[in-house]
């Protein structure tokens, strides 16, 4: 099954209970009855304020019931995968697009192939980009964390950090076994990272959400040296489409001006 990731109650009748499981996650009693809740069995629910998400995929890691041939995963209570075409639709005729069928998805996982977000082109480096959001030091615990536990990623890691291309949500569908492996990795560095850095420093809530930011950088290093064939598509927000191709030239380029006139362009 897949896992539909909320911390709140939403209107979810467009979705297939046969196919999708939602999962609260989170400490706080916003559900329904029939949601499924992380703070069950094995679980670090109690870190959602940091982890977000990644509370849910590490109780679908330890909790899920699916073999380890099924197909499972995440997405979100307003993020989903589409087609490029459907995505194409939303962004410029703003037409509501219709979640990636379920049996595409499958066939996808049937060919040992992993389901991930498509790239978003960033102007500056994925590492530039990060720093001038949130935190940089956070990142290069990362960074430290990879050398110290998984020494042969650390090129993978340099090389996504010099990228222009990143994916966000923290969202994958996979064979279970193949979770599970990426899991065993991911874990062990936030957990290493959780215990090392300093969340006094942070002045408000979004940036308290600082482990879901690094495991988004940190999927596209697992990645790169992935032995399964990677299928991205688009990811639409229910609640913020896109913006369209002028508008997006124009954001662009007021971003580029601006980090040209503060010298904040690095090689």
């Amino acid at each position: 099954m897949i896992y539909v990731i909320t911390h709140k109650k939403f209107s979810d009748s467009f979705i297939n209970r046969n196919q999708y499981l939602i999962l609260h996650v989170g400490m706080n009693n916003d559900d329904k009855s029939y949601y499924l809740r992380d703070d069950t069995g094995d679980n670090i629910s109690g870190k959602n304020q940091h982890f977000c998400e990644l509370t849910g995929l590490y109780w679908i890691w330890k909790n899920g019931c699916e073999k380890s041939d099924d197909i499972t995963g995440l997405v979100h209570y307003r993020r989903f995968l589409t087609t490029e075409k459907e995505d194409f639709l939303y962004v410029y005729f703003h037409k509501k697009p219709s979640l990636l069928e379920y049996k595409d998805m499958l066939k996808h996982v049937n060919n040992n192939e992993i389901l991930l977000p498509k790239k978003i082109f960033t102007l500056d480096t994925v590492f530039n980009t990060y720093s001038r959001m949130h935190y940089a030091e956070d990142l290069r615990l990362v960074g430290e964390a990879i050398d110290e536990l998984f020494p042969a990623y650390s090129r993978s890691f340099i090389k996504v950090m010099k990228s222009h291309h990143a994916s966000y949500g923290n969202i994958i569908i996979c064979k279970k076994k193949i979770l599970d492996e990426y899991c065993n990795w991911l874990f062990p560095i936030l957990f290493y990272v959780d215990q090392r850095i300093d969340y006094s420093k942070y002045n408000s809530l979004y940036q308290s959400r600082v482990i879901g930011f690094l495991a988004e950088r940190t999927l596209d290093v697992w990645a790169d040296q992935c032995k399964y064939r990677i299928v991205r598509y688009p990811v639409f927000n229910m609640e913020q489409p896109r913006m369209g191709i002028i508008s997006l030239t124009i954001f662009r380029m007021k971003t580029l001006i601006s980090l040209l006139m503060r010298g904040s362009i690095r090689q």
